[in-house]
């Protein structure tokens, strides 16, 4: 992990918040036990060999909206970083405006696309009803009424704890306990938020290093290898990011994202493609950066 600054410049309660996001969604999968049993005795396999899970609407009926779903949890990942291993994650203040713009619009869409299911809802029941055929239940479908209630869309945001604002009716052993367990349960998150920008690092600069390196050339087993402008958009959006990410003010930290902007940030795609010699530039660069990180990881 980066470099551990013993003290946080300022408490974490003044920096972050915690956000879970809230999701439901009717799936329209049913087990037919049934039909799993017969299958399943047919082949004199196991009860528990294989289970047969019925399509009760036609998938592509709620494409769009496991399409938001899927871009809701990939937003919530993208700003947020660890927090315990499940449930709410830390938002910096720095980025929750931005945040919750973004997920404001994405929860409009999915609540336009979830009344559009619920207004054809009965339709679709008809229509995969014939080819369903013999497999066709009704009593596998909630009621009409009930549809619109089984999508959900939202996030629930949380203050992060302060051991020095904790407050209660207790004996004050008790109370340096919890302090104690609230400043050690801090440090280990920043820890591992830590631990996650720099896989994060890794993972986009690593890349680059890596396309910029294979361009033009045969790597064997591969088709001549391209690189799409992503490749430096996803750089740029790293960097932005990273100032909001450093939560404990670790200059290290700084240095680096200040060298991925200064030193891979600046050119273009085109000019990645077209120039050799800057291509080569960039790469050593990103190269180097790399190596700085590792020295930084546990």
């Amino acid at each position: 992990m980066l470099q551990q600054v013993q003290k946080i410049a300022a408490p974490l309660s003044l920096k972050a918040v915690l956000v879970s996001v809230n999701i439901s969604q009717w799936t329209a999968r049913k087990l037919d036990k049934k039909v799993t049993k017969e299958v399943n005795t047919s082949h004199g396999a196991a009860e528990d060999a294989g289970r047969y899970n019925k399509l009760l609407i036609e998938a592509e009926r709620l494409t769009r909206i496991t399409s938001i779903v899927s871009k809701a949890r990939a937003l919530h990942y993208a700003y947020t970083k660890p927090w315990a291993d499940e449930g709410p994650r830390i938002l910096p203040n720095a980025l929750f405006s931005k945040f919750s713009t973004e997920f404001r619009e994405l929860k409009r869409e999915f609540a336009a696309e979830v009344d559009e299911f619920c207004l054809n809802y009965t339709k679709f029941v008809e229509e995969r009803k014939a080819a369903l055929n013999g497999l066709y239940d009704p009593k596998d479908y909630p009621a009409e009424s009930e549809v619109r209630g089984k999508f959900n869309l939202d996030i629930t945001v949380l203050p992060f704890p302060d051991a020095d604002d904790w407050r209660a009716d207790l004996d004050d052993e008790t109370m340096a306990d919890i302090r104690a367990e609230i400043e050690a349960a801090t440090v280990k998150a920043v820890d591992v938020a830590n631990a996650d920008t720099v896989k994060r690092i890794v993972e986009i600069v690593g890349n680059m290093a890596t396309r910029l390196g294979e361009y033009g050339t045969q790597v064997p087993g591969k088709k001549r290898t391209f690189f799409s402008d992503t490749l430096v958009s996803n750089v740029r959006d790293l960097a932005a990011l990273l100032p909001a990410f450093n939560l404990n003010d670790d200059p290290k930290l700084t240095e680096i994202t200040d060298r991925i902007n200064r030193e891979l940030c600046v050119e273009e795609p085109d000019t990645l493609r077209d120039n050799k010699n800057v291509r080569a530039s960039v790469k050593q660069s990103a190269d180097e950066i790399l190596a700085d990180v590792s020295k930084y990881l546990a």
